[in-house]
C-alpha cells in the first residue's frame, strides 16, 4: 500500500508538470528563453545572442530561439543571418506571427517586396485583429507595390487599433486567472483520484505518517501549479476526504484504531490547507525571481 501512495503521489507531481500546462507550443517556447528575451529587451546584444546560440545547440527545433537570435543578428547588421534565421524558425512552427512580422520587415528592406507581402500577410493572419503593427507593414509594402487603395484600407485598419487601444487607456492590471476552466477541471479530477487513495492510506496506516506525507506533498503540488485557485482545490480535497471517510467507509470499533484514523483525517485536512499555501508561495517567489 505505501508502495502505492508513493508511486501515486509522484505521478500526481508528473502529470501536474507535463500535460496539466495547457498553453500553446509556441507559449512555452516564449517561458523557456525569458531570460534571453530580457537580454535582448535590455539592448545587450552580445550576450543575448550568446545566450540564443547556445538555447539552438540545446534546442535546435526552438523557434523562438531562432527568432531572437535573427533579431540578434540585425542588431549586429547581418541582415543574411537574420532572414535564415527567421526562415529556420518558421520551418519548425509556421504559427508565430512575431517571426512572419520580422521576416517580413528584413525583405522589405532589401525591396523584395512580394515575399515581404506574403510575410506580412500571415502575421496579420496569425497575430490576432487587435496588434496594428503588421497593419501598418503591409500597407507599406502594398503602398510600395502601387496598391494604394488596399494600402489605404491597412493604414485605417491600423488607426482603428489604435483608437481603441487609446480609448482602453493604459492597464497596469494583471490578466486575470479564471475562476473555472478546462485545466482546473482536469486538476479537480486528479485531487478526487489522491483524496480517494488518501482515504485509503488513512484507513490502512499504522501511523499518521503516511496520510501525513501523502496530504502534505498532494496540497504543496495543488498550490505550487494553482498560485491563485489552489484554495478551490483544497477546500474540494478537504470535503472529498470528510465525504469519503464518514460515508465510504466503516468506522472502527477499536477506540484506539478510531484515534488513530480520526488523527490522520482531520491532521490530512489541516496539512491540505497549509501545504497549499506553501506551494503557492514558492511559485509566486520564483515568478518574482
Amino acid at each position: 500500500m505505501e508502495f502505492l501512495v508513493v508511486l501515486a503521489v509522484f505521478g500526481y507531481i508528473y502529470y501536474l508538470r507535463n500535460y496539466a500546462d495547457l498553453r500553446t507550443k509556441s507559449e512555452k517556447e516564449a517561458a523557456d528563453v525569458a531570460d534571453g528575451i530580457r537580454l535582448f529587451k535590455d539592448n545587450q546584444i552580445s550576450q543575448a545572442f550568446a545566450y540564443f546560440d547556445a538555447k539552438i545547440k540545446a534546442k535546435p527545433k526552438s523557434s523562438f530561439a531562432y527568432l531572437y537570435r535573427g533579431l540578434c543578428y540585425k542588431a549586429l547588421g547581418d541582415q543574411s543571418a537574420a532572414l535564415n534565421d527567421m526562415i529556420t524558425g518558421l520551418s519548425y512552427d509556421g504559427t508565430i506571427a512575431e517571426i512572419h512580422l520580422e521576416k517580413g520587415k528584413l525583405e522589405f528592406a532589401s525591396q523584395q517586396f512580394k515575399e515581404a507581402l506574403e510575410s506580412f500577410d500571415k502575421a496579420v493572419s496569425y497575430g490576432g485583429k487587435q496588434n496594428q503593427i503588421p497593419y501598418h507593414w503591409r500597407g507599406k509594402t502594398r503602398q510600395a507595390l502601387g496598391n494604394d487603395v488596399e494600402a489605404q484600407k491597412d493604414f485605417f485598419k491600423e488607426a482603428d487599433i489604435l483608437k481603441e487601444k487609446l480609448a482602453q487607456g493604459p492597464s497596469y492590471e494583471q490578466p486575470k486567472v479564471p475562476l473555472a476552466d478546462k485545466r482546473l477541471a482536469i486538476t479537480s479530477v486528479l485531487v478526487l483520484i489522491t483524496s480517494a487513495i488518501l482515504v485509503l492510506s488513512i484507513k490502512d496506516a499504522e501511523s499518521i505518517h503516511l496520510p501525513y506525507l501523502l496530504a502534505a506533498v498532494s496540497a504543496i503540488s495543488i498550490g505550487f501549479f494553482e498560485p491563485v485557485r489552489g484554495w478551490i482545490l483544497a477546500i474540494s480535497q478537504c470535503v472529498l476526504l470528510l465525504v469519503g471517510y464518514f460515508v465510504f467507509t466503516d468506522i472502527p470499533e477499536s477506540s484506539g484504531k478510531l484515534e488513530l484514523e480520526n488523527f490522520s483525517l482531520y491532521g490530512s485536512c489541516i496539512l491540505t490547507f497549509a501545504g497549499s499555501f506553501i506551494g503557492g508561495f514558492f511559485k509566486r517567489a520564483l515568478n518574482a525571481g
